[in-house]
């Protein structure tokens, strides 16, 4: 278990959030995407519940809240949840390779100054 409270450790738990959060996000994509245009009202509510991807996406979302705790535990919050947007680069791969959607080259211009941006936050941050 001494492992995990190094740096290999806190690296796990980053890929970790990132694979749950980004997973959550796509299947609940794949949920709404499956239930289609609906009213809201009980059998709505009915069909979420037993939905497959919104089942997966809560799942990921409960994993995600306990990884995210733990890297709390270990990090201060003005540094891991900038960090956290890594999270949109994990949905941006995630919907093109996995959903085969269309990636603009701006959308891939962002992606380059959050990662930019997380570079400079972790020069800065104080060992």
């Amino acid at each position: 278990m001494g492992w995990l409270h190094g740096r290999l450790g806190t690296v796990v738990l980053w890929m970790l959030l990132i694979g749950f959060e980004s997973s959550g996000q796509i299947a609940t994509k794949v949920g709404g995407d499956q239930l289609g245009q609906m009213d809201f009202n009980l059998q709505w509510l009915a069909a979420v519940a037993g939905n497959p991807g919104v089942l997966t996406a809560i799942a990921c979302y409960i994993g995600a809240f306990f990884v995210w705790m733990l890297i709390l535990r270990r990090s201060s919050l003005s540094l891991a949840f900038p960090l956290s947007s890594l999270v949109f680069v994990g949905v941006l791969l995630g919907s093109w390779l996995g959903l085969g959607e269309q990636i603009s080259l701006l959308h891939w211009l962002g992606v380059a100054v959050i990662m930019g941006g997380i570079a400079l936050l972790a020069e800065g941050e104080e060992t």
